[in-house]
């Protein structure tokens, strides 16, 4: 995936949404099981526009795998 597809999924996966207020039985947002709103929350936009293509890319990969084991 090219830098601006990922910096545009995670722009859309923090924005705030009213209806996004799902809780886990640890009381932790379900968002964060989605990889781009992970990276979005740890970085943000300013330092993540200065990694290129690939960082990005293995950043959401290490994302991905992180929200797998911890659901």
């Amino acid at each position: 995936m090219t830098k601006e597809e990922i910096l545009l999924k995670i722009e859309q996966a923090i924005i705030p949404k009213e209806k996004n207020v799902g809780r886990n039985s640890m009381g932790v947002s379900e968002s964060f099981y989605n990889p781009y709103f992970m990276v979005g929350k740890f970085l943000d936009m300013e330092k993540l526009e200065q990694l290129n293509d690939k960082e990005l890319n293995l950043l959401i990969e290490l994302a991905d795998f992180a929200a797998d084991a911890f659901y």
